[in-house]
């Protein structure tokens, strides 16, 4: 199917064809409404105009008379359409505005599964989409707001009929003056509607180039760097690099945020020369007595009903600005729909039971060019605690991201007890795992909200998250609260309070273990302690590995000296296993493990206190 011939009519043709999936009964009622307010005041022009012409006669005629009876009837109709227009006008735009509401929650939900389809995050790291997704998240913007396109569609249709109708009105008097008013309003209105377009694309649709400026604007105003922009005085400094960035990316299109000269100029002149040549040869007519003075009445009001429909009011911009990221929600939904691969193979229920292996993997980050995975072979024993360490930038993080399936080798396998993983349905898969990142997520949600997150279907198992709590030590940190497990850990709510950032750590790792009480397998620990010290770290993992044993469990670290108790330790570097064995094994081996050990030992001795 082609596209509209205006580009602005693609997003108000969207919008009417979106509305059926909220309510097709609603939808069929707005339409209904839509014709009855078009309809209701044209067919009172009519009776209005036809009353004007019946009052001589029927005054002339008496009270009683047939005449006066059906200007009577005339003034019935007129006055019946009045009060029924405002009756349903009331019932037209109370639904387009529930209808509105309802199409934002459409298109939100739309977006949220869009970008949450996807198995991987590959995506949340493309530009293209990043820049659709911020276009999309304009939805709640007070301008740029479907609700309001829903509000203006339900302003700008019955116009839009109306017009139609009393440009039939008009061509019985005259064809070509008909016809001229029925070619001219809805070229005027698309062309309107194509200005409104360009403008809303200009102050809101620029993506990629305004994600600086929101950024240093949310440094400006957020909690998190607040201490840190004041400790150094930055503010200036922010507020005017935020001024310089605002004036590269918006002064250059500052002369384009406005109606163009020529487009609003060849408008007017339009219809001034519509409404003058029809007013001229009414008034024409008129004296010539070639029309009637009812006849000349209706068409009178018939050409202001044509003055009433404005393409130019807040109501018409708002459909277009309303509609601006409709399709951008539709065309980020359509990118991220593509085919995930089909499930191939299944894992039994305890699986892994034997190993997970790394055969051969490759593995270079979408649109980089270097490899930091590089035939990697590596194998995982069920059960047993395995260390992987390495110097920054060694593949530690991406060899976990691949197991835990956010993103595909570029080649090579990895395999659960002999089953390819690339074959097994992600969700299912990932049921059987548990983690901690080094970037683990602070929710500022309840602190059971924060536990019960490793497995939301358990969230009122308030026995499971003690017992997640008990070996963190923290039962007694929660109690004290102020509404225990159902306070909001952030003081920007109300009655909510702030955690160290140790207690934090505890509440995440509770709930990594949250989810091993819910089936997971496979316990992950990649890197949370290292804004920690040494020591701090090396206690964390100690705690760990106890709580863990019979797990299989994967420590990361680039920390060599304090993942000595686990069962086996592989030191990779440059995406590729180096050294791998026990603690005592590596250490006689005197390599890359043994050097780093003892030089951070050293370094942990000279801490300690004399």
């Amino acid at each position: 199917m082609s596209r509209p011939r205006f580009p602005a009519a693609r997003g108000v043709a969207t919008v009417i064809r979106l509305l059926p999936r909220i309510s097709r009964p609603r939808t069929a009622l707005f339409a209904s409404t839509t014709v009855a307010v078009a309809a209701l005041p044209l067919t009172m022009t009519i009776a209005t105009g036809l009353l004007i012409g019946r009052v001589p006669t029927a005054a002339e005629a008496g009270p009683g008379s047939a005449e006066a009876r059906e200007a009577y009837l005339l003034l019935a109709v007129a006055a019946a359409a009045l009060l029924l227009n405002r009756l349903v006008l009331n019932l037209h735009n109370a639904n387009a505005r529930n209808l509105g509401r309802d199409l934002e929650l459409l298109l939100q939900d739309r977006l949220v599964t869009a970008v949450g389809r996807p198995v991987g995050i590959a995506h949340l790291e493309d530009h293209d989409v990043l820049a659709l997704l911020r276009i999309a998240r304009q939805l709640g913007m007070d301008y740029i707001r479907p609700e309001r396109a829903v509000q203006g569609l339900a302003a700008v249709a019955p116009q839009f009929l109306a017009a139609f109708g009393a440009s039939i009105v008009l061509a019985s008097f005259n064809l070509w003056i008909g016809l001229a008013w029925l070619a001219a309003w809805p070229a005027i209105f698309f062309a309107m509607q194509n200005e409104y377009a360009r403008i809303g694309k200009t102050a809101y649709l620029r993506s990629t180039e305004m994600r600086e400026t929101e950024y240093l604007r949310d440094l400006a105003i957020s909690a998190e760097p607040a201490k840190e922009i004041r400790v150094w005085g930055m503010m200036p400094w922010l507020l005017a690099r935020y001024d310089r960035a605002w004036d590269e990316t918006m002064g250059p299109v500052a002369r384009t945020r406005r109606v163009r000269k020529r487009t609003a100029l060849g408008v007017a002149f339009a219809l001034l020369i519509l409404f003058g040549g029809t007013a001229v040869a009414l008034v024409g007519a008129g004296l010539a007595s070639l029309v009637g003075f009812g006849a000349l009445a209706v068409y009178v009001l018939a050409l202001n009903n044509l003055s009433a429909f404005s393409a130019f009011n807040d109501e018409a911009a708002f459909l277009s600005f309303g509609a601006l990221p409709i399709p951008k929600v539709l065309d980020l939904d359509a990118r991220l729909a593509f085919d995930h691969g089909t499930v191939t193979a299944a894992l039994a229920p305890a699986a892994p039971e034997r190993t997970i292996r790394f055969e051969g993997v490759s593995f270079a980050y979408p649109g980089g060019d270097v490899a930091v995975i590089e035939g990697l072979d590596l194998e995982i024993e069920a059960g047993t605690s395995l260390a992987i360490v390495g110097h920054n930038g060694a593949g530690k993080t991406s060899l976990v991201k691949l197991l835990c399936g956010f993103y595909k080798p570029s080649s090579g396998k990895i395999t659960v007890d002999g089953v390819d993983l690339a074959g097994i349905d992600s969700a299912e898969w990932r049921t059987r795992l548990s983690a901690l990142f080094q970037d683990f997520t602070r929710y500022r949600l309840t602190v059971r909200d924060n536990i019960t997150l490793g497995a939301p279907h358990l969230a009122d198992d308030t026995d499971k998250i003690w017992k997640a709590c008990e070996p963190m030590g923290i039962r007694g940190l929660i109690e004290s609260l102020p509404e225990g497990l159902d306070t909001v850990l952030s003081s920007e709510f109300e009655g909510g309070t702030d955690l160290s950032g140790g207690q934090w750590q505890r509440i995440a790792l509770a709930r990594a273990l949250f989810a091993v009480q819910a089936g997971a397998k496979i316990l992950i620990m990649d890197e949370p302690a290292a804004a920690l010290d040494v020591r701090a770290e090396a206690e964390l993992y100690e705690q760990f590995l106890d709580i863990t044993s019979g797990l299989t469990t994967i420590v990361i670290s680039h920390r060599f000296s304090t993942v000595r108790r686990a069962d086996r330790i592989v030191v990779l570097d440059g995406g590729a296993v180096v050294e791998d064995g026990g603690h005592g094994r590596l250490m006689a081996l005197g390599g890359r493990y043994a050097e780093a050990f003892t030089l951070q030992a050293s370094r942990l001795a000279r801490q300690e206190p004399s």
